[in-house]
């Protein structure tokens, strides 16, 4: 081996050693991988059960972040909860709708507080939203959720029963005092999954949880048994939220044709959407407006999508109304 070849091997060796002991030299990250993938892990501290036993452990914070959340568990760090972005950037309440009702309804809970310990009532509450597609539900409970996030409060989508409940008396033991929302969403869909009497415990406040509100929809109430319907206590408000009446379309397009400076007919746009979903008058003013069909064609193409899509019994039905 030449002089060259040696110098060359020799400073190779001298690198790779430098570089391994720098690596012992720094605190050791690890990574986790799981199914929602990877995230590099600090440790910073110690954490401590009895005082003798001490387990390395990453920077804590005393409280969760305000807004929605998932309840997951792992095999390396049991029950978690995963944040999810949720945009309520540009949501429109439409004065004379039950959408607009039920959110002042749940304002005014949070503000009874005081009123429910009084009477030694726990301060629950459950609201079930039902009625078609496209008729306001999810911009009502976005509402909500924008509502609880100033309340600084903590959404928890509801999963798995169990892991529901394990999550939610976490969420207590840490945090007393933090207002909860329980979403809900497709109530039916979770019964058919789970076993109803899980939920129907979670309902009724096995563990008496306090400062909580179970918000749930649906779009076939005819679905839900009446364990679920029958008793105020599991839902105390059953609300229709149908399709946008004349005067929440017309807020609704002012709204989109806000940054407009040559605004169409808003009273035609009214009354050629009557009858269509939050949806699909969206999809209209972005038909039109944004990619340029022509108008005519564009309504044409909507009102043959727009059919409703009615349950069997269109919630007529023991505990529902139209109100």
């Amino acid at each position: 081996m030449s002089e060259t070849s040696e110098a060359g091997e020799l400073q190779s060796i001298l690198k790779r050693t430098a570089v391994n002991s720098l690596r012992k030299q720094k605190p050791e990250k690890t990574t986790e991988a799981n199914d929602e993938g990877s995230s590099d892990r600090t440790l910073v501290q110690w954490t401590s059960a009895n005082g003798k036993t001490f387990i390395p452990a990453e920077k804590s914070i005393k409280a969760l972040t305000p807004g929605l959340y998932e309840i997951r568990s792992s095999p390396h760090i049991a029950v978690y909860f995963q944040q999810v972005e949720i945009s309520t950037i540009g949501l429109v309440k439409f004065p004379d709708s039950n959408s607009s009702k039920i959110i002042q309804e749940i304002e005014m809970f949070w503000e009874r507080e005081a009123l429910f310990l009084k009477y030694g009532v726990t301060f629950k509450r459950g609201v079930l939203l039902w009625g078609p597609p496209g008729g306001g539900k999810t911009c009502t409970i976005k509402l909500a959720i924008s509502d609880l996030v100033k309340r600084n409060g903590v959404v928890v989508k509801f999963g798995n029963p169990s892991l529901t409940m394990t999550g939610l008396r976490v969420i207590r033991e840490i945090q007393p005092e933090t207002p909860i929302i329980v979403l809900m969403e497709d109530l039916d869909a979770i019964i058919e999954s789970y076993n109803e009497s899980e939920v129907v415990n979670i309902l009724d406040g096995v563990d008496a949880l306090n400062k909580i509100i179970f918000i749930a929809t649906t779009n076939y109430p005819e679905k839900l048994g009446e364990r679920i319907v029958n008793r105020p206590s599991r839902f105390d408000r059953k609300i229709k939220i149908g399709m946008p009446s004349e005067i929440a379309r017309s807020v609704f397009l002012k709204k989109l044709f806000e940054l407009e400076e040559h605004k169409p007919n808003i009273a035609k746009w009214v009354k050629d959407t009557e009858g269509m979903s939050i949806a699909h008058i969206k999809e209209l003013f972005i038909s039109v407006v944004i990619l340029g069909s022509k108008y005519d064609d564009a309504i044409e193409l909507l009102r043959a999508m727009s059919h409703k899509v009615k349950s069997t019994t269109d919630g007529r039905m023991a505990g529902f109304n139209n109100e």
